[in-house]
């Protein structure tokens, strides 16, 4: 018997990889050590609890419903998938419009990355009926698109109040214009700048305005006109896709760490912030998963990728630097970042927003039930903490949902609003 059983664990561990055998010797290792750091902090876990990761909703749009890329312009199927903004009211234009004539160049412009995202009719004065006839966008000159459908003239009345269009898979990194004037020789204008509403009026918060200062390189002299830094010539407002049924994913990395010196405060789950949904789509006459992202924070100092992409990167910013936590020596209120990633063939099924890959170097962070996570799921309007704050400082009820499974929504009740971003 024990001959039998020497020759069955020799061919055991000859048919598989040292390197292999060690490599997850060190991950159950790393594991065990994360498990009782965070029982120390938070208590036992109950064996039930799945962290929020519950099936989430997902529509179907057939290719007859929406474009791979560019213009979506069914606007009565927005709503099957999107809360659709408010179109900009009387109050609103009169406040945005003053606003860019009374700040000529600008200081204040921020940089924008959406994939997707809504586009409003906010006012024209000058040229913008007459000859700015094609506003384009996209992420960078080389990939501009038509906002179709958009541009129908008509002057200041109210033929260009709530005007919209849906961009999907486009950019906002570049907006531009064609211009009659020259002949439609389809020059690319750059001088645009992208105003935060938070910058105008607190109620605009959340709201960014697109403001263009008009020139003309002209083929005939009495056809140029030269810019004046009065950006108030034509101006949109975005907003970015606000999909229907999405999450709140909440990431932790210290599985990364060196695990035996953690402190409470690391257990604040704002190293990677991010808001999640899926749609069915055909993509090429293929049923494919599509998780649409929005990234709200980054408060670690690792290179962290979500769907593959880092989210450093996305923000623009360098590695070490945590981004919409309160940090010390971090950047805060920067603009939240919008992107999809094609997560494979789609099977019909229910899914869970676990199944986007989150990954803090070659390490995947995971969310197990029974087991101690690395990330958890809230509603899409719980505030993340503050850098360096513990979890249950700021929702007490948390340790709560971590010993007994319940309350499942303990993010509703705030325990200190003044650790919360």
């Amino acid at each position: 018997m024990l001959g039998i059983a020497a020759v069955a664990m020799g061919a055991a561990f000859t048919s598989c990889n040292k390197n292999d055998f060690e490599a997850t010797s060190l991950e159950q290792i790393k594991e065990a050590q994360y498990t009782k750091a965070f029982e120390q902090t938070f208590g036992q876990i109950n064996p039930n609890v799945n962290w929020g990761f519950n099936a989430m909703s997902i529509p179907s749009i057939d290719k007859d419903g929406m474009v791979t890329r560019g213009v979506w312009t069914n606007a009565n199927m927005w709503s099957d998938v999107l809360n659709v903004p408010a179109e900009p009211t009387e109050a609103e234009i009169d406040l945005v419009q003053k606003w860019f004539n009374a700040n000529p160049n600008p200081k204040v412009g921020v940089s924008v990355n959406w994939s997707n995202f809504f586009v409003f009719q906010v006012w024209t004065q000058g040229y913008g009926d007459k000859n700015m006839d094609q506003i384009k966008c996209g992420v960078d000159n080389d990939n501009l698109e038509h906002i179709n459908n958009f541009n129908l003239g008509g002057g200041t009345d109210n033929g260009w109040h709530g005007k919209s269009m849906f961009m999907k898979d486009s950019g906002t990194g570049k907006f531009t214009y064609e211009c009659s004037l020259d002949d439609n020789k389809h020059t690319v204008y750059d001088r645009f700048v992208i105003i935060p509403g938070s910058v105008i009026d607190d109620d605009l918060a959340g709201f960014y305005y697109v403001g263009f200062d008009f020139e003309s390189l002209g083929t005939t002299a009495e056809k140029v006109v030269k810019a004046d830094g009065n950006y108030a010539d034509y101006i949109i407002r975005i907003n970015p896709a606000n999909y229907k049924n999405a999450q709140r994913v909440m990431i932790e990395d210290l599985i990364a760490n060196n695990l035996s010196q953690v402190d409470k405060s690391d257990w604040d789950f704002n190293d990677a912030v991010f808001d999640v949904a899926y749609t069915n789509e055909d993509i090429e006459n293929e049923n494919k998963l599509v998780a649409h992202i929005m990234l709200y924070a980054a408060g670690g100092t690792k290179e962290l990728t979500i769907g593959g992409k880092e989210v450093h990167q996305l923000f623009g910013v360098a590695t070490n630097k945590m981004i919409n936590t309160n940090a010390n020596n971090g950047i805060n209120n920067l603009v939240p970042v919008q992107f999809n990633v094609v997560l494979g063939n789609s099977d019909w099924g229910t899914h869970t927003a676990d199944e986007v890959p989150v990954y803090v170097g070659a390490t995947e962070l995971k969310a197990e039930e029974g087991k101690a996570p690395q990330k958890i799921v809230t509603d899409t309007d719980t505030r993340w903490m503050k850098e360096r704050q513990l979890i249950t400082n700021g929702y007490a009820k948390f340790a709560d949902y971590v010993n007994t499974g319940a309350p499942t929504n303990w993010y509703d009740e705030v325990t200190d609003a003044s650790v919360l971003y």
